[in-house]
């Protein structure tokens, strides 16, 4: 069954093949990113079938073209971050590392032409995790699309697309078409009835954007401004009654628990309006990415319990660890994790919220017991300007879809969304 593509001789074939299916497998990404307003779920379908009906084709050699062009069209902004420590230089070195990674794991999705191989592989690619990093799920491409974006509906899809190829070599042309056109209409309407039924919170809840640099986000010069608008946008939303304010990931960027006055502040507020705020939490020589929440003048912290890979929290033994943060990050350290393993979570109002810091909203742990409610804070100014942000909401829509969830979310560097299934 396998061959309609596979079977070019030339090598330059193959490789404009390759990009052509990495092409269409993102344009749901450059799609919402760029033309949010005008965006079609009819586009968004017609090249996800068509990227995943390639991918099925792809010789050896196409494979990892394809997956290398994923790499950078996905994930290109990683090594933005690298901006801020002066590494700028690293930045193509990470591209490169990024594109053999996913060039390598395609490659491995198209070893065999087996269609059950690659649909097995395809289905089970988004439980692997290079370094921990979990933001390639292939059924991600169908989160706009006409089609419920599950495993379920993608084996359906896959399995569709198979029978069509087969049918297409066998020169059964009429049969093939009419097996498909009735195969996504039926898969479309199935799709339907997947979507949960989304719950409304008994908070008044208000999600804020700013958008301070990240190179002068961390420059003391700046702090007293940067506090002064916090306190603004808490003011702000207490006048317009909001029961819940969440501010940014590290919208203090400091050690608040260690900063009395500031504690005081935020509490006495608290008297009448909730609010949640990121923050650096130290205790001895520990440092947490934390939220705060003060409510009715009592104070809680939740620590981090899944740190950024290579951003937060290099994922190697502890020699290359303090190796590379000496070489490198000029004798910084990693963030230290919460030991409580579960997710950091809340009650307000009689209601469960559960509390995700940044990359934590885009991981399955966070949703597991499917909460009705999720409250979400980022800073992306690390990646600015890119699509990372797009991406990541795209994620969380992802896993707002397939866990029933309502998604509140505050970022730096992005703009601020709530998300109901």
């Amino acid at each position: 069954m396998i061959g309609i593509f596979s079977s070019s001789k030339t090598k330059f074939t193959q490789i404009t093949l390759g990009i052509l299916a990495a092409l269409f497998l993102s344009v749901f990404i450059y799609e919402e990113h760029f033309f949010n307003t005008w965006r079609h779920p009819l586009f968004s379908s017609f090249f996800a079938i068509l990227g995943f009906f390639m991918l099925l084709q792809l010789s050896r050699l196409s494979a990892f073209v394809c997956g290398s062009s994923i790499g950078i069209l996905w994930f290109y902004w990683i090594g933005l971050s690298f901006r801020f420590y002066d590494l700028t230089y690293l930045i193509p070195l990470v591209w490169i590392f990024v594109a053999l990674i996913f060039g390598i794991f395609f490659l491995a999705l198209c070893y065999f032409k087996t269609p059950i191989y690659r649909i097995s592989v395809l289905l089970c690619a988004s439980f692997i995790h290079p370094f921990g990093f979990n933001w390639f799920i292939p059924e991600l491409t169908l989160t706009q699309s006409y089609f419920f974006p599950s495993k379920s509906i993608l084996a359906l899809l896959l399995i569709l697309l198979v029978i069509f190829s087969f049918l297409v070599q066998k020169q059964f042309y009429k049969i093939s078409f009419l097996w498909l056109i009735l195969g996504l209409f039926s898969i479309g309407i199935f799709s339907q009835t997947l979507y949960p039924t989304p719950k409304e919170s008994p908070l008044k809840i208000k999600t804020i954007s700013t958008n301070i640099p990240q190179n002068l986000r961390w420059d003391s010069s700046n702090l007293k401004q940067i506090i002064d608008e916090n306190f603004s946008l808490i003011q702000q939303a207490k006048q317009e009654k909001y029961d819940l304010v969440i501010l940014p990931e590290t919208a203090f960027p400091i050690a608040l628990n260690a900063e009395d006055s500031l504690l005081k502040i935020l509490q006495d507020l608290s008297q009448d309006l909730t609010i949640l705020v990121g923050a650096i939490h130290k205790q001895g020589n520990s440092y947490y990415n934390s939220a705060y929440l003060f409510n009715q003048g009592e104070m809680q912290i939740f620590d981090k319990i899944i740190l950024v890979p290579f951003g937060e929290k290099i994922p190697l033994p502890q020699f290359f660890v303090d190796l590379i943060n000496q070489i490198f990050f000029k004798g910084g350290m990693d963030f230290t994790i919460n030991s409580n393993q579960k997710p950091n979570s809340t009650i307000l109002q009689n209601q469960h919220f559960q509390i995700a810091i940044c990359y934590e909203a885009t991981r399955q742990e966070f949703y597991q017991d499917s909460p009705s409610f999720l409250i979400a804070i980022s800073n992306n100014a690390w990646f600015k300007p890119s699509i990372e942000p797009t991406l990541q909401k795209l994620l969380m829509r992802y896993f707002s879809l397939n866990y029933g969830t309502t998604i509140y979310h505050s970022s730096n560097g992005s703009q601020d969304f709530i998300l109901s299934p």
